[in-house]
């Protein structure tokens, strides 16, 4: 990093993943180390699942006057996988900039879905953090990968932000973070870089929608839970899987479904319509038999 320019971060993320504490945390940590630092969010009414963005500006020497979105980042940081199949994480992406990504394939699977020339770095931060954490929030787990991508700050330096928001729970954050910066693999520059296109076809195909001049005449009554055009299966990281021999087929898994989308089948089990299951979990935690099983998407 040259005294003269500004590094511009740009974080991809869920909603409960923590993609706008990572950014606060880097940026006290480069204060902390004298230099100049910004973090900004970006979100709407977006719920847990929903994909989120946020922001970092860091300079040696330069205060930071801006305080627009990163449209065109040095360095940008996918928190989930599942987001490089619905949306162009690398929009922007300077060229010579870097893409730490958290996932369970290797470096090598996915330069294989790239193309350019940018340099790649990859760690399983789910894996990491559920195993120290005991959840599947990666945003101080991903830190530690972000950092040996890098060098944007010293592992060090993030133990007091780390310390001061999470009371108790620091260690384990620390721990998590040092692991992760351990375990990444870094690829040198060379095979990766704009996404091919077939990369873009989402999980579910989108209903078209009437036309003004097609609706009936009359009140129009929507269906219960969300328009299906927001496409709210994409916010999952986790799915419901059901044990038919522990079912007894209560119900109970969908009456407390928040988004309505866990219904029976013809056999009477009941099973979630994936086109909107944010995969929150609720369901597996209140069925009484433990016939649900949370699997993480692939």
């Amino acid at each position: 990093m040259r005294k003269d320019e500004t590094i511009e971060i740009r974080w991809h993320g869920r909603g409960g993943q923590g993609a706008v504490t990572s950014a606060e945390l880097l940026a006290l940590a480069a204060i902390a180390e004298g230099k100049f630092a910004q973090a900004l969010p970006s979100f709407g009414p977006e719920r847990r699942g929903a994909p989120v963005l946020a922001f970092n500006r860091i300079s040696i020497d330069n205060p930071i006057r801006i305080r627009a979105a990163v449209t065109a980042p040095d360095i940008v940081v996918v928190l989930d996988p599942g987001l490089l199949s619905i949306t162009d994480v690398t929009s922007g992406l300077k060229p010579d900039g870097t893409l730490v990504i958290n996932s369970s394939k290797s470096a090598d699977n996915i330069k294989s879905e790239l193309v350019g020339s940018w340099k790649l770095a990859v760690v399983n931060a789910t894996a990491i953090a559920r195993e120290i954490l005991g959840v599947s929030i990666v945003n101080t787990t991903m830190l530690g990968a972000l950092i040996k991508a890098t060098s944007i700050v010293s592992l060090e330096s993030l133990h007091e932000p780390i310390q001061e928001r999470f009371g108790a729970r620091a260690k384990n954050n620390i721990d998590s973070c040092t692991r992760a910066y351990n375990a990444t693999v870094v690829a040198e520059l060379g095979a990766i870089g704009q996404r091919k296109q077939k990369a873009f076809e989402a999980a579910f195909q989108a209903e078209p929608l009437l036309k003004w001049r097609e609706l009936p005449i009359g009140c129009v009554v929507a269906e219960a839970g969300n328009a299906k055009q927001y496409r709210t299966g994409d916010w999952k990281s986790q799915h419901p899987a059901w044990n038919h021999q522990k079912c007894i087929k209560c119900g109970i898994c969908s009456l407390f479904c928040p988004e309505g989308c866990v219904k029976q089948n013809e056999e009477g089990y009941f099973e979630a319509n994936l086109y909107y299951c944010k995969g929150c979990g609720i369901c597996a935690r209140e069925c009484w038999t433990e016939a649900i099983t949370m699997i993480e998407e692939e």
